[in-house]
């Protein structure tokens, strides 16, 4: 299991690479546009009908005929992408069932009578699953930016955090650490749990911090005390 995980990681890793430089191209046709000082839809010919003088026709039609075809193969590339974070998720979600029903077992074995559910503060040694239903959220998500890390992941505006990462209502400086865990997790997929309009129960998503999506920040999303 462990290497079978690993290998979805690292395809999800490689497939936001090849985004990274599917979008470093684009970046480079959009520049040549630019030194043309035209745009995608800007005309090619003067008021006569005849092709304009000022720019290089060539160069304009290369780059728009890039632009078109290499924003097509990030379009599907990012749908790959998502499914490949759903693998990487679906993973660690049976890993964790298969540990929970090991540990339940050993329970059964030793003649254990009952299993007293715990509190957060002694989540190491109890059921986390429980113990992650009686936390309270910690943060809310304010707002989501389109194409961002945050965005890909699906998390939306109004959602509740109760655990990103290792982090939790009970953690100190909660929002300071958060933004520590953020800047270590680069690339990294982390798993994010939140409450989701009226219901108290747990969403889980696979939430990979990067750069370079367009946008400021890791995650692209502005999160708030709760």
């Amino acid at each position: 299991m462990v290497n079978v995980q690993s290998e979805l990681m690292l395809k999800a890793q490689a497939l936001m690479k090849q985004k990274d430089d599917l979008e470093a191209e684009i970046k480079s046709q959009q520049d040549d546009l630019q030194s043309q000082k035209v745009g995608m839809h800007d005309k090619l010919v003067d008021s006569n009908g005849f092709p304009r003088s000022d720019v290089d026709i060539v160069v304009v039609r290369t780059a728009r005929s890039n632009i078109i075809r290499l924003k097509n193969d990030l379009k599907a590339l990012m749908r790959q992408i998502e499914e490949a974070l759903h693998a990487v998720h679906a993973e660690a979600l049976e890993e964790k069932q298969r540990q929970e029903a090991e540990k339940k077992k050993e329970q059964e074995l030793a003649g254990a009578a009952s299993v007293e559910l715990p509190s957060a503060s002694s989540a190491t040694v109890t059921d986390e699953a429980a113990v992650e239903r009686s936390l309270a959220p910690f943060a809310i998500v304010n707002a989501v930016a389109p194409g961002s890390p945050a965005c890909e992941a699906g998390l939306m505006q109004g959602d509740r955090i109760v655990v990103f990462g290792t982090i939790n209502t009970n953690t100190p400086s909660t929002l300071r650490t958060l933004t520590e865990l953020v800047q270590s997790r680069e690339n990294r997929p982390t798993v994010v749990k939140v409450q989701r309009g009226e219901s108290t129960e747990l969403v889980s998503l696979v939430l990979v911090p990067k750069q370079g999506w367009g946008g400021r920040g890791l995650l692209g999303c502005h999160i708030v005390p709760a």
